[in-house]
């Protein structure tokens, strides 16, 4: 029997297969595969669910975008450019996103204008909105037509959000 070859998937197969993978796959290690995987791994449909994991990574000691720095040799990249980076890649298609800790008002609006599709958006848990975040958030709401779930790290000002 003949062995088939990943690298000779389909490219539409490819790339829903692709879309499937966890973010820091589709960051540091799809795109090294192979060229086929490189070019499907840039497509907007691998990145419409984007979970930013919080955990540091017991075998590096490092966050996401501490491996990402470290991967790609970058030595200055916020929280707030890396962010914008991954969410850039799905090119206005983001369905789902997860935030991590540390996220600003910034990310929020820039989320707001980038992602329009959004069907799911989660706030992390220990995160607490800034009385000026609270402000904004109903007009940014606003925004996402199509948003069904919405979860909020800190729940201390939901009056003032709804």
């Amino acid at each position: 029997m003949e062995e088939r070859k990943w690298e000779d998937l389909e490219f539409d197969c490819l790339v829903n297969v692709l879309g499937r993978v966890d973010m820091e796959s589709l960051l540091l290690y799809v795109p090294f595969v192979c060229k086929s995987w490189y070019k499907a791994s840039l497509n907007p449909s691998c990145w419409k669910h984007l979970v930013f994991p919080t955990d540091v990574d017991p075998e590096w000691d490092l966050t996401l975008i501490e491996k990402f720095k470290v991967w790609y040799d970058i030595h200055k990249c916020s929280l707030y450019s890396f962010i914008k980076f991954v969410v850039g890649r799905s090119h206005g298609n983001c369905t789902g996103l997860s935030l991590p800790d540390g996220f600003s008002e910034e990310v929020l609006k820039y989320i707001a204008d980038e992602c329009p599709a959004l069907i799911s958006l989660s706030l992390p848990v220990d995160h607490f909105l800034s009385s000026e975040s609270v402000s904004i958030l109903p007009t940014l709401i606003g925004k996402w037509e199509h948003l069904e779930n919405l979860r909020l790290g800190s729940s201390d000002n939901l009056v003032d959000i709804i």
